[in-house]
Order: C-alpha cells, then structure tokens, then sequence
C-alpha cells in the first residue's frame, strides 16, 4: 500500500489519513483535579412535596378567607412554586385542605384555611370554590387532567371524611361534572366495595345527581353518563341488599329524581331488549325449533317485554341473522322464502293490532334504510297477510293513518292496489251479509 507523508499525518492512496501504531497508542492529554460542572438544566432537584404544601398553605392562608385573594396568590406563586411537579398535592389542598395520606386522611402540619371542603354544604358556596379551581385550571391548562386523576382518588376516600366535607364533595363533584371539568368517569371510584357496602356511595350519590341533573338537565347527565359507560351500572350503587329495579326507584324517586329513575328504567329496558335479539339470533343461527324460541322470548313477558316489544325484537333478530343479496332483483326472493319459514314464529306474537301495527312501521322503515328492499315491502305485507300475521284492519290503519315519514310516497304507492282489493273485499262482505239479513 503506498502512503504519503505530509508534515506529521500519513495519507494513504485514498486520501483518508492513516493513524500509525505509534499514535494510537499514545494517551490524550487530561488534567488533573480539574472537576466538570453539570449544566443547571441536568440538575436532579429533589421532589419534596411537603415543602411544596408548607409554602402553598401559608400564602392561602394569608388571604384570611378571601376567596379572590386566593385566587391572586395562586396566578403568582407558579413562578416559585412548580405546578406541573406538584399538582396533585396542590389539588388536595384546594378540595381538603392540606395533602391526603393513602386512606385519605388530611395532612395537619401545613392545612389550609381556605378550601372545598371549609365551605357551607350549599351550591353557592361550594360555588365560589369552584371558580378559584376554574381561574387556576384557564391559566394552566394541564392541571385539568391532573384534576380527574385527583378526584377519582379523593372519591375512594369517602370514608375518611365527615359529614360536612361529604355534602361539600358531592355537591363540588356535581358542579365540575356540570362545567365539564372532569368526566363522569370519576363516579367509578364509587363502586368500591367497602363503600357500597356501608351506603357511602349511595348516599354520596343522591346529592351529587340531585344538584347535576337540577343544574344541567338529564339530557346532559345522561349523555355524560353513556360516554363514561355506566349508564347501566347505576343500580350498583345501592348497597347489595337493595340492588333491585324496585329499591333503586323508590330511593331515587324520594329524593326527588323521577328523570334519574325514567333514565335508568330505560337503560335496563334497552339492556333486556339486547340480550333477548342476542339470544334469538344465537337460537337461529343454530337452527333450533320454533318452540324453543317462542319459549325464549315468553320468559321476558310481560313483566320485562310486551308484544309490541318482543315482535319488533324479532324482526329485528330474523332480518339480521341473514347475509342478504346485494342484487335487487334476487333479495325480493331471499327476504320473502326466508321470512316464510318464520310466520308461525311472528304469529304467536302479533294477536294484537298495536303489534301488527308497529311491525307494519317497523318493515317500512327496514326497507327505506336497506335500499334493495325497497321494491319488496308491499310484497311483505302480502304474504304476512296470506299467513294471518297482519291483518286487513292494521293494514288499513297503517296506509291511512300511522305510516312513517320515511318513504312514505313510495311504500304508499306499491299499496295502493292491495288497500284498494282489501277495501272492495270488504264492501263485498258487508253487501252479502247485508243481503242475508233481509232475506231472513
């Protein structure tokens, strides 16, 4: 290999230098006793929460009861004392006044004055609370997330408090919920078992939904509920002896909060109404006998179901426990050898017109939202009517009075022959049995 020396640095053909054995044996230079300084930034400073809360309670406290004071000493004191670091023992001490201990009991070496639970048991007071947590929580944002984690712990600890600092929580629970500070995901912490037990969470709960629902409306608390998950878990929150659709109503009803239990009534009633198309649909798919499904759907009648519920139920279950043709012109004959089998099934639940009448609506509205089914609906009824599952009366009633909305010029026009065969049938008979009268 050929290297070329120019002053102290060998270049080899390439032109990259080449270190000789010599030089790469030699050792750096170092100094010694020279210490290297760590930059501030990469400095560890040590967490120490309970100087954090020593500083924080004595600048609340300062302001001797004054809430905006409070209010004031908090924008500042994010210069000298670190939020982000410390938000959940700054939570606490707005809620409880000082940092809780696992089991929730209140730190009493540094407690504040001023606090959540040091308010009067009313919404206005707890009020004026709240908007010393809002003020912090608009100018730093990232404590909002801080405060749901918070809450869920201090729910847990609702046996450590007295009854005061309770009705003072639920209600201040029940003003974040409205202002959307936290989620209602929060109430989970309620369904801890030592806390149900003994009525805490009930109790808890009665004042907490009775000030959301009277300052937001069920309409949000249902919302808030759904998309939390436990809008079919409410029940659990009576203690276990009482778990019952009737204890949770006459609690819920004597405390004022009928739009609650039309809530939850409705949510087990949907719940009942799911397993019962799970169970049909499970049924058909492993082709089991028409009576075993009669059987099934009769176990819900009449105290959780009634007729009009348990035929639009199967409808529901027949038409969706098939892959159904995209082609147009091959589902007519699909839907119709298919609903065919199961008229005696259909049958043994439509004795009534106000059930003849809603399964009417029902297929009328299948059909409008499944666009292949359009031109089959009239064809339907036809032949639930040759198998007696409709009658000429609801059919009528349905074509003049209580039809949807939903395609209703199209479905009204592929009637218009069968209702005028069924009104001519009818006159027909009423001529014939009036002619036998005077003839007798």
């Amino acid at each position: 290999v050929k290297l070329i020396k120019r002053g102290a640095v060998v270049y080899g053909w390439w032109g990259r230098s080449v270190k000789s054995k010599h030089m790469a044996q030699k050792e750096l230079p170092t100094l010694a006793g020279h210490k290297l300084r760590t930059r501030k930034r990469d400095e560890k400073v040590k967490y120490d929460p309970g100087s954090f809360c020593v500083q924080l309670v004595a600048g609340i406290n300062k302001a001797e009861g004054n809430l905006e004071d409070v209010s004031k000493y908090l924008d500042q004191a994010n210069s000298s004392l670190d939020y982000r670091r410390y938000a959940e023992p700054l939570l606490d001490i707005l809620v409880a006044g000082g940092m809780l201990a696992p089991g929730g009991k209140i730190d009493e070496v540094s407690r504040a004055n001023v606090c959540v639970f040091t308010a009067q048991p009313t919404v206005q007071s707890v009020q004026g609370h709240l908007m010393v947590v809002v003020k912090l929580l608009r100018r730093y944002k990232y404590l909002q997330k801080s405060l749901q984690e918070d809450m869920k712990k201090i729910l847990k600890f609702l046996k450590a408090f007295g009854q005061q600092e309770l009705e003072c929580l639920a209600i201040f629970t029940a003003l974040c919920l409205e202002e959307s500070l936290v989620s209602a995901a929060v109430i989970s912490s309620l369904y801890i078992e030592a806390l149900v037990k003994e009525g805490l969470s009930l109790k808890f709960a009665t004042l907490m939904f009775k000030t959301w629902v009277d300052r937001a409306g069920m309409a949000a608390v249902s919302t808030a509920l759904k998309k939390a998950q436990l809008e079919a878990k409410l029940v659990e929150l009576m203690p276990y002896a009482k778990q019952t659709k009737e204890g949770f109503e006459q609690h819920f009803r004597a405390a004022g909060l009928e739009s609650l239990v039309k809530f939850h009534l409705a949510q087990q009633n949907a719940a009942v109404k799911k397993r019962l198309i799970e169970e049909v649909k499970e049924r058909l798919s492993s082709d089991a006998a028409e009576e075993e499904i009669i059987e099934c759907c009769q176990q819900y009648m009449p105290a959780q179901l009634n007729d009009i519920d348990v035929t639009v139920l199967l409808w529901r279950a027949i038409m969706s426990a098939v892959e159904w043709n995209k082609k147009e012109e091959l589902v007519a004959e699909q839907a119709l050898k298919h609903l065919k089998v199961h008229c005696p099934l259909f049958l043994n639940f439509t004795q009534t017109g106000s059930a003849q009448l809603y399964l009417l609506i029902k297929m009328q509205e299948f059909c409008y939202d499944n666009m292949n089914f359009m031109k089959v609906f009239h064809k339907i009824v036809l032949l639930f009517y040759k198998h007696e599952v409709l009658s000429e009366q609801a059919i009528l009633k349905w074509y003049y009075e209580a039809h949807s909305s939903k395609g209703k010029s199209v479905f009204l026009k592929q009637m218009k022959k069968m209702v005028d065969w069924l009104e001519t049938a009818e006159e027909e008979s009423e001529t014939e049995e009036s002619s036998a009268a005077t003839m007798q």
